[in-house]
């Protein structure tokens, strides 16, 4: 038998005792055997040499192979947790997850039953709602989750949640509603991304001339700001500027 062969079964037969007497998830023992030598690199470097190591960067790269292996490994903690105990954030935490992975109508149904007794009216779990609900395209139900929000939480305050209401009125048709919030928005908002949408709010309407200037006073300001505002609003920054490009050529 070849030593490169040899070398890979030490190499499977090493990782497999490791998983199990470390107590590893046992899909680590199918990639190990599906993908020979392969599936033991990335297990020595997603397993071992962390566990080696015992760093907090060796933990965050774990959790990322964890994550790109099993996408539903957390999801999957979160409904045991939920089982176990069936609390405001243990339901809350699920609904976000299961938002956070495309499963808008489940997650909205968590975050109704989590609407409860003195948290009937939570505004992170109203939010939330509201969120579950416009990413099923139901934008007249996340209106009224917002609008429960507003009405039993004065004092709050969400840019996040301005700009889902203003998404969610011109998603039902109501334009001129919507443009007074997007504009209200990009008085304040720290993102572009209110400024953006308005923008694009704007060339449907037909008014092109307006949409260039604001896309224009997004990218100004860019180019004033410090490099940590650019790298964080990296992709409405790139959105924009590809928007005022594609009028500008028209």
């Amino acid at each position: 038998m070849p030593l490169l062969a040899l070398l890979v079964i030490a190499c499977q037969v090493t990782c497999g005792l490791h998983v199990v007497r470390s107590g590893q998830e046992r899909y680590w023992l199918y990639l190990i055997i599906a993908l020979p030598g392969l599936g033991c690199l990335i297990y020595f470097l997603g397993i071992m040499l962390p566990d080696l190591l015992g760093s907090r960067r060796g933990r965050r790269t774990l959790n990322r192979l964890h994550d790109s292996i099993d996408p539903e490994r957390h999801l999957r903690a979160l409904r045991d947790e939920l089982e176990i105990r069936d609390t405001r954030d243990t339901r809350v935490n699920l609904a976000d997850e299961l938002l956070r992975m495309g499963q808008a109508e489940e997650a909205a149904t968590h975050y109704q039953t989590a609407l409860r007794g003195i948290h009937s009216d939570a505004p992170d779990i109203l939010l939330g709602l509201a969120r579950a609900r416009f990413a099923q395209g139901d934008f007249a139900g996340c209106q009224a989750s917002l609008d429960q929000l507003i009405a039993h939480n004065p004092d709050f305050r969400s840019s996040d949640g301005h700009l889902l209401y203003a998404r969610a009125l011109e998603g039902q048709g109501n334009d001129l509603k919507a443009e007074e919030e997007y504009r209200a928005l990009g008085s304040y908002s720290a993102s572009p991304e209110a400024n953006y949408r308005y923008a694009l709010l704007l060339q449907r309407l037909g008014r092109e001339r307006e949409a260039i200037e604001l896309l224009q006073q997004i990218q100004t300001h860019a180019r004033r700001s410090a490099r940590h505002y650019r790298v964080l609003h990296k992709e409405w920054l790139d959105l924009s500027q590809k928007a005022l490009l594609d009028l500008q050529r028209s």
